[in-house]
């Protein structure tokens, strides 16, 4: 028996199938397994260093830091995210970044 031959009718079809079928697995590839932290539009991407002294803790220095009628918690929270801190632990002589709001201008 004599295999049939498939022919293309429609190079521009046929390429844009092609391409379409490479490029949507690649999509969600990237999507599913990109690891970039998303930050609201409220943090720009500066910010303060602040070094730890005796006595410091994430709430006096959110506090501090924090514009008015912000709720210092997500502030703390803020910070823990922005330092990559999995605990509230700091300590004297560390030095961490303090993300500057919109608000604080």
């Amino acid at each position: 028996m004599k295999k049939k031959k498939a022919r293309i009718v429609n190079r521009k079809k046929f390429f844009a199938f092609v391409l379409t079928t490479m490029l949507i697995p690649v999509l969600i590839v990237f999507a599913l397994f990109n690891k970039n932290n998303v930050y609201s539009s409220e943090y720009e991407s500066r910010y303060v260093e602040i070094k730890i002294e005796k006595g410091d803790t994430l709430w006096t220095i959110a506090l501090e830091n924090k514009p008015q009628k912000y709720d210092t918690r997500k502030m703390v929270y803020e910070i823990m995210r922005f330092n990559n801190l999995a605990e509230e632990y700091i300590y004297p002589g560390d030095i961490i970044k303090i993300p500057i709001t919109n608000e604080n201008k």
